[in-house]
């Protein structure tokens, strides 16, 4: 029982200081007068939080469905997911961020 509840105290401290850092982040943008510069900054904001609700969201998934009866097939793809997809996607999304990477994936798909 002391487990789950210093699990639940950590997971929810990490909860909290992502949100108040997005909170923060959120309140710095509104401020800002250029219009660029505020949808550059909500799409970095946005494939960040979507790597982070990724993370949480496949160990909240791989928590609930402990208590029912899992395939050795289902547990494998939860564990891919959590510890290899989810730390490769950020390096990715930043660098299709980068301009060169921008325009060599525009002329390998003819675009």
């Amino acid at each position: 029982m002391l487990m789950y509840f210093i699990a639940l105290l950590l997971a929810s401290i990490a909860l909290i200081g992502i949100l108040y850092s997005y909170a923060k982040i959120a309140s710095s943008i509104r401020v800002m007068s250029s219009a660029q510069g505020k949808y550059k900054a909500f799409s970095t904001c946005t494939s960040h939080l979507s790597v982070v609700s990724l993370f949480y969201g496949t160990g909240f998934g791989v928590y609930l469905s402990s208590a029912a009866a899992q395939s050795s097939h289902s547990i494998a793809i939860a564990l891919v997911m959590y510890t290899v997809v989810t730390p490769m996607l950020n390096p990715f999304i930043y660098s299709l961020r980068n301009k060169d990477i921008k325009q060599s994936l525009k002329s390998l798909f003819g675009g």
